[in-house]
């Protein structure tokens, strides 16, 4: 089976390792793809993203990385590219004309009621108390339907190729702090995000991130809502989402144990000229 994980941050942003540090791993682990996806700019600079300045040098190292292990290990260039509302996002042309393999949406912030701020739903606790109580009336149901309308408006907009980590809303969610996946509300809010994404035929990953960090117990998205991918036949894909090179296949056996299990038979990854699927073996 193709072993690839294309949800990848190292020293250019929130990661630690230099991309070789990274690339040498994937070697010891025999590996067979390995996508870079390093946090995009955006305007505020946080410390978990690239500078605009670093972006350029970070988009010629990982093209030098490719031409010097070619034949060892095929090295993809790619970001992890941020919806933000009304400012920025994978279709902005800043990021299209970046000439790159591959980008991954993926949807961090909610507005907050400042104007120009915004609250991360998997960031400090404080910011998704401060989005439940302040911006949304203390209604964790409002923050989690304004999460997925995000989700859809990206989608809508397009601009990637992988959607990032869906139901990040979930992150610090652990014993059901905030909400319970059960709940009608929610589940209908995820099953209409499903149907969208399967309109615009988006991909999506299973993300091991969560896990790998010590945040949550299970994968992104949660079991039940990869089984209700399989139904809809929505392409899927298995991502580590790393910060360190250790963990570029993190959880990656029990992660395709639970694939499996909830009807996928292959998966998809970007090999050769283009995407391509191939079977899952346990």
């Amino acid at each position: 089976m193709i072993q690839s994980n294309f949800h990848t941050h190292c020293d250019y942003c929130d990661g630690s390792g230099k991309p070789e540090d990274v690339v040498e791993e994937a070697l010891a682990r025999n590996f067979d793809i390995l996508g870079f996806s390093s946090h995009a700019p955006i305007a505020s600079e946080p410390e978990w993203t690239i500078s605009e300045a670093d972006l350029p040098v970070y988009l010629k190292h990982i093209d030098e990385l490719k031409a010097e292990y070619a034949g060892k290990l095929e090295i993809w260039k790619g970001l992890e590219i941020d919806y933000i509302e009304g400012v920025s996002g994978p279709s902005s042309e800043k990021f299209l004309k970046l000439n790159l393999d591959y980008a991954i949406g993926s949807v961090h912030m909610i507005k907050s009621l400042e104007i120009h701020k915004f609250l991360a739903v998997d960031g400090p606790e404080a910011h998704l108390i401060e989005l439940i109580e302040d911006v949304y009336g203390g209604s964790m149901e409002r923050v989690s339907d304004k999460y997925y309308s995000l989700i859809c408006e990206m989608a809508e907009k397009g601009g990637f190729d992988i959607l990032g980590h869906l139901d990040l809303i979930k992150k610090r969610n652990r014993d059901n702090r905030y909400f319970n996946e059960d709940e009608p509300w929610y589940r209908k809010q995820v099953l209409n995000t499903l149907d969208y994404l399967k309109e615009r035929d988006i991909v999506v990953e299973v993300n091991t991130g969560g896990i790998s960090r010590g945040a949550t117990d299970s994968v992104y998205p949660s079991p039940w809502i990869i089984r209700e991918a399989s139904v809809r036949k929505i392409p899927l894909m298995l991502n580590a989402d790393s910060h360190v090179p250790e963990h570029i296949d993190f959880y990656f056996n029990e992660a395709l144990q639970i694939i499996s299990e909830c009807g996928y038979k292959e998966l998809h990854t970007l090999q050769g000229s283009g995407w391509t699927s191939f079977p899952i073996e346990i």
